[in-house]
C-alpha cells in the first residue's frame, strides 16, 4: 500500500472513529440519574423568641369623696415551674417548700439572683430567679435583701 493511501485510510478511519464516539455520548442527551439519597430542601432558619409575661393594666377609679391612702409597694412574681423554696439564697441550703406552678409569690427582697419569697400561706423563704416569672419593671424594684 502506498504511504499516501494509508494516510488517507488512517484518516478516514479516525474521522469515524470520532463520529461513532459523538453519536455514542448518549448520556449528555439524557436527563440526570436521581441520587441514592433524597436531597431535602432547606428550611429557613428560626431565632428563638423568650415569651414575656404580659399584664394588663388595671385603672381604678375613685370617687369624689374617696381620699387615697399610701401603701407599701408590694411586688408580685409567679412560680414558672414547680421549684423549691429554700431557706437561703442558695442551693446549698434545705429545701423549705416546694411551690406548684403558677403560684403568686409576694417578692420582699433580691441577692445574687435569689429572691426572698413570701407564699399565699405566709409561709417565707428564697427563689432562684430562674424558676420565677418577674416583671422587669417589677425585678428593678424589688429592694436589695441585707444578710
Amino acid at each position: 500500500m502506498k504511504p499516501q493511501t494509508l494516510t488517507l485510510w488512517c484518516c478516514v478511519w479516525l474521522s469515524c472513529a470520532a463520529m461513532l464516539t459523538a453519536c455514542l455520548d448518549f448520556s449528555a442527551a439524557l436527563p440526570p440519574s436521581p441520587s441514592p439519597f433524597p436531597t431535602l430542601p432547606r428550611l429557613p432558619s428560626v431565632t428563638p423568641v423568650t415569651p414575656q409575661p404580659t399584664r394588663s393594666p388595671v385603672t381604678i377609679i375613685l370617687g369624689p369623696s374617696a381620699t387615697a391612702t399610701p401603701t407599701t409597694a408590694q411586688f408580685i412574681g409567679r412560680a414558672a415551674t414547680t421549684a423549691n423554696m429554700r431557706s437561703g439564697p442558695g442551693t446549698s441550703f434545705p429545701i423549705v417548700t416546694v411551690v406548684p406552678v403558677d403560684t403568686e409569690v409576694l417578692l420582699e427582697g433580691q441577692r445574687a439572683n435569689w429572691y426572698i419569697v413570701r407564699l399565699p400561706d405566709g409561709q417565707t423563704g428564697w427563689m432562684s430567679a430562674t424558676v420565677l416569672e418577674v416583671a422587669p419593671e417589677i425585678a428593678a424594684r424589688v429592694p436589695i435583701a441585707t444578710p
